[in-house]
C-alpha cells in the first residue's frame, strides 16, 4: 500500500526560486494529509501534480508564516472549486482566529464544513485515526508553541493462506479468529495455529516531521523507530550558537536526534536561505547518522520498511 511523501516546500523563512517555505503532503493509503503549508503551496501542488481536492486533513506546526500564510488562499481555493467535503484542520488555537478572521473581512462563505482541532505543546496526542492510518502531535522547543507530527500506518491483519482453507474446511467464523492471531481448537481437540494459516503480517510504517526545533533530546523518543524522520536543519555546525540563538537547529543535531531515536532514515529540510549548497549539511549529518538525504523541493520519498 501506497506511504509516500511529496515535498512541496523545504525552504527556511525567505522564499526562494527552487525552494518554497515549508509544505509537503503525506500520502498514506490514498489518504492526503498537508503538514504546513507556505507561502506558494498551491503552485507547488500544481506543478508537481497533486491532486488538491484529496486532501482533507492539514496539520500546522506553528503560527510562523512560513508555514501557515498559504492557508486562507488554500481554503479560497477550495471554495472555488466547488468542494463539498469536510476539512479538518489541527494547529495551535489561534491559527483559528486568523482564519475566521479573513472570513470575516472578505465577507466570505464555505459551502463546506471546516473542523478545527486546537493542537497542545503539553505532551504526545492522537489527532486523528481510523482504520488505516493515525495522526499524532507531539511538542518541539521553538520560539513560539509548537508541534511535530507523526503519520501512523496501523497493522493490517494478516491473510488467511486459501491452502488451509480448503484443507480444513475453515468457517468464516475460524478465518477471523486466526487472521486475529489466535489459534483454533476445535471440539474434537484439532488445533489450527494463526502463524500456520496466515501469511506473516507486514510491519506497519511511520513518518516523523520536526519542522522547526532547537536541538531537544526529547524528540528522539517522541520519533523513536520511525521508519523515515524529517528534521530541520537550518545551519551547519559553524553557525551553531546561532541556531541555539534562533531556537533552530543545525545538521549535526538533527542526525543526533535520528541515530538516538533509531529511525530508519532521516530527511534534512529547512535550510537557511543563506547557503546556496547543502553539501556541508549532507556531509555533517552522515558523519553522524549515514542514512541521511537532503530534501528537494519536488521530492518523492517513499517511507521504507524497516
Amino acid at each position: 500500500m501506497r506511504f509516500d511523501v511529496t515535498i512541496l516546500g523545504c525552504g527556511a523563512a525567505l522564499p526562494l526560486p527552487g525552494r518554497n517555505p515549508t509544505a509537503q503532503v503525506v500520502n498514506v493509503h490514498e489518504k492526503q494529509f498537508l503538514l504546513d503549508c507556505g507561502e506558494g503551496t498551491q503552485m507547488a501542488m500544481r506543478h508537481h501534480k497533486v491532486r488538491l481536492m484529496r486532501i482533507d486533513h492539514i496539520a500546522i506546526s506553528h503560527m510562523h508564516g512560513d508555514h501557515y500564510l498559504g492557508l486562507p488562499g488554500l481554503i479560497s481555493t477550495f471554495s472555488l472549486f466547488g468542494r463539498e467535503k469536510d476539512l479538518h484542520i489541527y494547529g495551535p488555537a489561534r491559527l483559528k482566529e486568523v482564519l475566521d478572521l479573513h472570513q470575516e473581512v472578505g465577507e466570505s462563505w464555505l459551502d463546506f464544513k471546516v473542523h478545527f482541532h486546537p493542537t497542545t505543546t503539553d505532551g504526545p496526542v492522537v489527532l486523528f485515526e481510523d482504520a488505516t492510518v493515525q495522526l499524532e502531535s507531539f511538542p518541539v522547543r521553538h520560539r513560539i508553541p509548537t508541534t511535530g507530527f507523526i503519520l501512523r500506518e496501523k497493522p493490517k491483519e494478516p491473510g488467511i493462506r486459501k491452502d488451509w482453507v480448503k484443507r480444513f474446511n475453515l468457517e468464516p467464523s475460524e478465518i477471523l479468529t486466526l487472521k486475529k492471531g489466535k489459534d483454533v481448537v476445535r471440539a474434537d481437540g484439532t488445533v489450527i495455529a494463526s502463524s500456520s494459516a496466515c501469511y506473516p503480517q507486514l510491519a506497519s510504517r511511520s513518518y516523523g516531521y520536526a519542522a522547526d526545533t532547537n536541538y531537544w533530546t526529547p524528540i528522539a523518543k517522541s520519533v523513536a523507530g520511525v521508519n523515515l524522520l524529517y528534521h530541520e536543519a537550518t545551519f551547519d555546525d559553524r553557525l551553531k550558537a546561532r541556531a541555539k540563538k534562533t531556537f533552530h537547529s543545525t545538521a549535526t543535531q538533527a542526525a543526533k536526534i535520528a541515530r538516538d531515536a533509531e529511525v530508519g532514515q532521516l530527511v534534512l529540510g529547512h535550510v537557511s536561505a543563506r547557503y546556496t549548497s547543502m553539501e556541508v549539511h549532507l556531509k555533517e549529518a552522515k558523519a553522524v547518522f549515514d542514512a541521511t538525504v537532503m530534501a528537494k523541493d519536488g521530492m518523492v520519498l517513499s517511507v521504507p520498511f524497516m
